[in-house]
């Protein structure tokens, strides 16, 4: 990934972890902040790479960030019943989403191939790694 390219992603994901925050005491609140936030992130990053608009994988693009909506949606129904838990919960997701999309979008505006399909599954366990690898960090 260029310089240019992490540091927009590094950008979106604070923007992303810090909306989903402010915004977790209201269910749904967040994916419904989140998720156009992740569309004008997925527009500016394409621009950025100098690729067309419709060049853009947006049938993939579009399972990534609502499948993840969804997913974040489930995390907060569960870890979100929990005060302080549901809080970081909701921002180390985003930033994992947010880090998911960046990643894809840039490999499959960067290669020649058609981009890879997107599944629950890539989603789930993107989200599930972020959050083992917050676990697993000291304090």
């Amino acid at each position: 990934m260029e310089p240019k390219i992490r540091r927009m992603t590094n950008k979106y994901s604070v923007i992303t972890a810090v909306t989903s925050f402010v915004t977790q005491p209201i269910p749904g609140a967040d994916e419904l902040i989140v998720v156009p936030i992740h569309y004008y992130f997925s527009v500016s990053l394409t621009r950025a790479r100098g690729a067309p608009l419709l060049g853009a994988p947006w049938l993939q693009v579009s399972k990534i960030i609502w499948g993840g909506a969804a997913v974040r949606l489930f995390a907060n129904f569960t870890l979100g019943l929990v005060p302080v838990a549901g809080l970081f919960s909701n921002a180390i997701t985003a930033i994992a989403l947010t880090e998911l999309l960046g990643r894809y979008l840039d490999g499959a505006l960067s290669s020649s191939a058609p981009p890879p399909p997107v599944s629950m599954r890539t989603i789930r366990e993107a989200v599930q790694g972020q959050r083992q690898a917050s676990r697993a960090q000291p304090i």
